[in-house]
Formats: structure tokens, sequence, C-alpha cells
């Protein structure tokens, strides 16, 4: 029965090729639509686990994933570092970032403005492999908060202001973006970032003064104070707030308390729910990746129904043929299957080679997305793939069974 299936696709090559390829590109956009939504949420997720806390405060109606708003005021910390129990204060650190929004390695990147003297928590265990976590933004930072700093200072000129600025202007990059790198005007190739190059970045020039490890919360690190004086003219404001609890108190509990005194305008999530809340954030998107991607997996499986139903047109008079030889409707039911399974499985396979072209394209084109093709999801194709060519074929396979045979020998 294979080898009949086989002969009767092979009668028509390019047809039965154009099927397997509009198969096979439907399980593409599925993979990669997929793959692509995943594996980026995925590696956000992990990269903020390198953050030792225990509880993340955002904003109660902002989506973490587009928000670059600062809607925390400091006296919000400052609720959170009241909290105490009869041991004392809930939380050892609080740790408040600012999101800003910087163009490297060829895209946008959330840029993270954190405090210079909290860097290490930011870290974890991560290296820094060049250059230091900020050097004399520490200083700056100092200064900036310090309430005797009066900034800027009556009739400052532009030339007062960038120097107290200036030693601010520092970024700290992870690893994967330095490799990634910048184009180089010269000679059209990428070259890797190194330390000591320039960066704009909300009307200043920034320089880069380390590299870490990749895997840490961003991709780039700016001096919280610095971003504030720029954006809000030194308004105190955070974008969410990262909690380390002291080691015996319960985070589940801790995040309930918290949540009752800051009220509505916040929520407070357990850190390792963030990929979690990630995914919720990325819900509508995905349901229109989902959509997408089903609508065409629908019009491939539509294809190969119609090529099924006019290959079993074309072959009226062999089945009538078959038919008489004593073949039954069962068998002819099976043939119709197994074919559409050949079309559907070779589809499948195509799709899934045209996806790690994909992956491997879009590395080259965009570094710093992630596609992932987990197994998960290639067994998923798969499934599809099977279970699109069965549904495709029990139509025509139905109507080749029925076929009167007297009346299928005397078709012409």
């Amino acid at each position: 029965m294979l080898a009949l299936a086989w002969a009767n696709l092979m009668h028509n090559k390019v047809r039965t090729a154009l099927s397997a390829l509009a198969v096979g590109l439907g399980i593409m956009l599925m993979l990669v639509s997929k793959g692509l939504a995943g594996g980026s949420i995925a590696e956000v997720a992990r990269r903020m686990q390198s953050v030792d806390a225990e509880l993340v405060v955002l904003p109660a109606q902002d989506n973490i994933i587009f928000t670059n708003s600062a809607p925390f005021p400091r006296v919000f910390r400052k609720y959170i570092e009241k909290q105490t129990d009869e041991n004392g204060p809930l939380a050892i650190a609080v740790i408040p970032a600012f999101f800003g929004q910087i163009h490297m390695g060829g895209q946008q990147q959330r840029l993270f403005g954190v405090d210079p003297a909290q860097m290490p928590l930011f870290l974890g265990l991560r290296r820094v492999l060049a250059g230091r976590v900020f050097d004399r933004a520490h200083d700056f930072a100092r200064r900036i908060e310090d309430p005797a700093t009066e900034f800027p200072p009556e009739n400052a000129d532009e030339q007062v202001i960038n120097a107290f600025l200036a030693d601010g202007l520092e970024l700290v990059i992870d690893d994967r973006l330095r490799r990634v790198g910048r184009l180089d005007e010269q000679s059209g190739q990428r070259v890797p970032y190194e330390i000591g190059d320039e960066i704009r970045v909300m009307g200043r020039q920034f320089r880069i003064v380390g590299v870490v490890e990749t895997g840490v919360a961003g991709r780039v690190f700016a001096p919280l104070q610095m971003l504030r004086e720029i954006a809000l003219a030194g308004e105190t404001k955070s974008s969410m707030f990262f909690v380390k609890l002291r080691p015996d108190v319960d985070p589940v509990a801790a995040a309930d308390r918290l949540a009752a005194v800051l009220g509505n305008a916040a929520r407070v999530e357990l850190k390792s729910e963030y990929g979690k809340l990630l995914r919720d954030s990325f819900a509508q998107v995905n349901m229109y990746m989902n959509a997408s991607s089903g609508l065409a997996l629908a019009v491939c499986f539509l294809f190969i129904l119609l090529t099924m139903y006019t290959i079993v047109l074309e072959r009226t008079r062999e089945i009538g043929i078959l038919k008489s030889l004593g073949v039954t409707r069962f068998d002819l039911l099976r043939l119709s299957v197994i074919e559409a399974l050949i079309i559907s499985i070779a589809g499948v396979v195509i799709g899934i080679g045209i996806s790690f072209a994909a992956r491997w394209g879009l590395g080259i084109m965009r570094p710093l997305l992630t596609v992932d093709l987990s197994m998960n999801l290639l067994i998923f194709a798969v499934a599809i793939g099977v279970l699109g060519g069965v549904l495709s074929a029990l139509y025509p396979g139905y109507r080749a069974a029925r076929l009167d045979p007297a009346v299928a020998l005397s078709h012409e």
C-alpha cells in the first residue's frame, strides 16, 4: 500500500512538492513565532533571576514588558523599608530600578538605571570581565544624593552643568552585547564594543566603563541618579523595586503584607514568578501569533485536502479497477491517508529545516534575539503535521471509498 501511495504521488511530482512546501512554510511560521516569543520571554526571566532579591514591586496597571515610566516616588521605598516584625525590618535591601531606552547592538535595548552601590546585588554570581562596575559614578551618586548639594547651582551655565554630570555618564554592558558590537562606518563590519566607547543616551555622551558576564538582569546599566537627573530633573522616582528579605522571612507572607501596605498603585510578586508575569504581559501578542500561525496551517492543510481530492478525481477509473479487484473501502481510505501523511510529514521535515535556517539568519541579522526551538516544540510540530495530514485525507478517502465500481470503470 505504501509503494502504491508513493507511486501515485510521484505521478505528479510538482504538485506533491508544492503541497509539501506549503505545509513546510506553515510549520516554519508556527515554530519561529512560538520559538521567538517563548525564547525571548524565557531568556529575560532567567536573567531576572540573577538579582539577589526575593520580591519585585511593579506598577499595578503597566505592562512589565513595555513600560518605561517611573510611577513610584521615594515614599514607596520608605514604606517598604519601614515594614518590621519582632526580629526587625523585613527587607535587608530595597533595590530601585529606573528604565530608559538605548540603541545598541543594532536594536533598542532596555536601559537599567541602578544605584552604583547596589550593582553587586544585580550581578549575583556573575563576574566582571573587563573594566569596572562603574568607575567615577559612585562618587557622583554620593554627591547628588547629598542634601547639601544644590544642583544645578543658581545661574549655572552649560559648562558647569556638564562638568558636574561628567562623572555619572557611565555604562556597564553584558558580554553578549559587547560581542555583538556596533556597525563600523568605515569598514561596514560589526566590531565589538570596547571600554571607553561613547554611546549617546538622552542627549548626552555616556562611556562604557565595564563589561560583565552574560546573564545579568539587563544588558545595559547606567547610574540611577544620572538617569533621574536627565529624565526627571532629579526627582527620586523609580520604575520598579527589587526587595531582598531577611533569610528567616517567608517571601509569600512578606509579599502579601507589602501589597496591603502599598495599596492599588503597586503589585508585589515573587521574583521566581517573573517568567509567568512576562508570559501574561505577552499574552495578547502571543494570541495574535498563534492565530496567524493557526490560519496559515489551516490553509496549508486545505491545500492538502484539495490535492487529495484532485487525485481522487483524476484516478476515478483506477479506483474502479481496484474495487473490482477486491480492494475494500477501508483500504482505499487508508491509501488516501497514507498519501496525505507522506505529504504532511515531508512538509514537517521541510518546515523544521527552514525553521533552523531562519534561526540562523535571525542570529546574523538580530543576534540579540533568542529563538528557542525546543524538543517539545518540535514534537508539537510533528503532531500537528500528522494530525493535519490525517484530517485532510478523510473526505477525499471517503469519496474514493464510496465510488460505485461500475460508474468508476465507465469514467473517461
